[in-house]
């Protein structure tokens, strides 16, 4: 019988200068997979350091998937406001490094992936959820999306070897991964954030099970009895600006939200039909309605669904035979972009009601 072959050894990560690392981030969105960045060496003793390194203000991009494509401006002492309150938020972990799955070009990104680890003075390892975890460490803070959640559930071994390992989340429901992993091992830490690139961090917590505690500089703005339900509305001094505008007093997000007191809410729903895919929400009503117009004998319908890697993702329902289903697939292959493409096609046996 022929001799299993060798498994082949990790690839040793590339090693970048800090000020290159930052640079790449403001300058042209780079997030430089397959580096690893020891921060330390930019000596930011405290959030002042921090704040001399970036510009007066940073754009940052939404998608233009739920309304308009727009550019939001978070000054530099609001960026460095909100990482400050993550390192006290984090003070207990004491990470020997980060790995970083989020891309820098993110607000959730650069607050933990870059401008964390620089106030910290920490490596950060910047891979691919499939990679490694790296062996040099023993205290680890993961920077995580929805798939490494997918990651860590097929590795457990991997995950043992560590003191003390913590996962930060931001982007949408956790998936049924994180809740296995943790259900195996619930030492395993949990840093999750609620928020949005118009607000930066709302709310937090470390159980996926509690409420949500707002940030020590958010308030509510909408009404605060008890038990009710509305869009999320907050104030804080960190609300980003939009391109040409001034700073907001307050924001409306399309969170729909229970009040448990003034600090305090669940997450009920939200206000539109959206789905958040790896952090970017897409709105279900306008890619049916681009759908239906390519296709209108389909009458092709959006549906939500949980997804073990994404955390939630969407099908589309049709109504018809195999040609119609082909001709939707068609349709979303051309008509919208990679990120915002349906899980699934499916043949429903009769119209299916929005």
């Amino acid at each position: 019988m022929a001799a299993r072959p060798a498994a082949r050894p990790a690839p040793q990560p590339t090693r970048l200068e800090p000020q290159e690392c930052l640079d790449g981030v403001l300058s042209a969105q780079e997030t430089p997979v397959g580096a690893v960045v020891d921060w330390s060496r930019l000596r930011v003793l405290d959030p002042g350091d921090l704040l001399a390194l970036l510009p007066a203000e940073v754009p940052f991009a939404t998608s233009g998937s739920t309304g308009p494509p727009a550019v939001w401006l978070r000054g530099r002492g609001q960026l460095v406001a909100e990482t400050a309150e993550l390192a006290r938020s984090l003070a207990d972990v004491e990470p020997d490094a980060l790995v970083v799955h989020a891309p820098l070009h993110h607000l959730y990104g650069m607050l933990f992936g870059a401008l964390l680890p620089a106030l910290l003075g920490r490596p950060a390892y910047y891979t691919h959820t499939t990679d490694p975890l790296p062996r040099s460490a023993r205290r680890l803070l993961v920077v995580g999306v929805p798939s490494s959640w997918w990651r860590f559930d097929r590795a457990p071994a991997e995950l043992a070897r560590y003191e003390r390992l913590t996962v930060t989340h931001s982007t949408g429901p956790l998936p049924s991964a994180a809740h296995r992993v943790r259900d195996r091992r619930p030492e395993i830490g949990l840093f999750e954030v609620h928020g949005s690139t118009e607000t930066g961090m709302v709310g937090r917590r470390t159980h996926e099970h509690d409420d949500w505690t707002l940030a020590p500089d958010v308030s509510l703005a909408g009404p605060l009895a008890p038990g009710r339900q509305a869009l999320l509305a907050v104030r804080s001094p960190r609300l980003a600006r939009p391109a040409g505008g001034d700073f907001p007093s307050e924001h409306v997000l399309d969170d729909v939200v229970e009040t448990v007191d003034a600090r305090t809410y669940r997450l009920v729903g939200r206000g539109g039909k959206t789905v958040n895919i790896n952090g970017r929400r897409a709105d279900l009503r306008a890619i049916e309605t681009a759908l239906r117009t390519a296709v209108p004998t389909a009458a092709p319908v959006c549906l939500l669904v949980n997804d073990p890697v994404r955390g939630e993702w969407y099908e589309v329902r049709t109504h018809g035979g195999p040609h119609e289903r082909k001709a939707v697939e068609e349709a979303a292959l051309r008509l919208l972009p990679a990120w915002q493409a349906p899980r699934a096609v499916l043949t429903a046996t009769r119209p299916t009601a929005t």
